[in-house]
C-alpha cells in the first residue's frame, strides 16, 4: 500500500538565467552608440574594415587595351583631406566659476564692466583674483550699453536725477563705473533725458 509522503517533495530549483551576458551586450551596444554619435558630425566618409560579402556586385574593370599607348589612361583621383579643427582652448575652472558668478549677478541687476570686475574680485564679493575676474567678464557676451540703460532706469525707480546727474552717477568711478559713452546712452534711454 502506498502511503502519502509526510514531507512535501521539493521541486528542483529553476535554472537561474545569467544576467551578465545581457549586461555586457548592453554595454557594447551603448559604447557603439556613443562612438557613432561622436563621429556623427564627421563629414568625411568612412570605409568599413569588414570585407564585402560574397555576391555583392562590383563594377567591372575594363581590361587594358593592347592597342592603346603604353601610358596608362587612368587619371589619378584627387584626394581631399580635411584639416582637423583645433580644439577649443580649455577655460580654467576658476574662470568658469567666475563666469557663472558674473552671469548670476547680471541676472539680478545691471553692472558696468568695471563694477562687475570689482564685485567678483572684492573680498566683500566673491574674492576672485582680479585677473581671473577680468578674464571671466571679458569672456561673456555683454551689451554694456544695455546694462547702462537698465542701471539708469533702476536709479530712477528709487530717486530722481537730472539727465547730467544721472550720466555723472553712471560714469563715476565712485558710482557705477560705466564709460562716459555707455552712461550717456543709458541715461538717454530714460525719461530723465527725454
Amino acid at each position: 500500500m502506498n502511503r502519502p509522503n509526510p514531507y512535501p517533495v521539493q521541486q528542483p530549483a529553476p535554472k537561474k538565467r545569467h544576467k551578465w551576458p545581457w549586461i555586457v551586450g548592453g554595454l557594447v551596444v551603448l559604447i557603439i552608440a556613443i562612438a557613432a554619435a561622436a563621429n556623427g558630425g564627421n563629414s568625411t566618409p568612412t570605409t568599413s574594415s569588414v570585407p564585402a560579402a560574397a555576391g555583392t556586385s562590383r563594377p567591372a574593370v575594363p581590361a587594358p587595351s593592347t592597342a592603346s599607348s603604353t601610358t596608362p589612361s587612368t587619371r589619378p583621383v584627387p584626394v581631399t583631406t580635411e584639416t582637423p579643427t583645433p580644439a577649443a582652448p580649455q577655460i580654467p575652472y576658476q574662470v568658469q566659476s567666475a563666469m557663472r558668478a558674473a552671469q548670476s549677478y547680471l541676472d539680478f541687476t545691471a553692472f558696468s564692466r568695471d563694477g562687475l570686475i570689482r564685485q567678483l574680485s572684492s573680498q566683500a564679493g566673491d574674492g576672485y583674483p582680479k585677473d581671473v575676474a577680468t578674464d571671466a567678464v571679458d569672456r561673456l557676451d555683454i551689451d554694456w550699453n544695455q546694462q547702462a540703460a537698465k542701471k539708469a532706469q533702476s536709479y530712477l525707480d528709487f530717486t530722481t536725477f537730472s539727465c547730467s546727474g544721472l550720466i555723472q552717477q553712471l560714469s563715476s568711478k565712485a558710482g557705477e563705473g560705466f564709460t562716459k559713452a555707455q552712461a550717456t546712452y543709458g541715461a538717454h534711454q530714460t525719461p530723465a533725458c527725454q
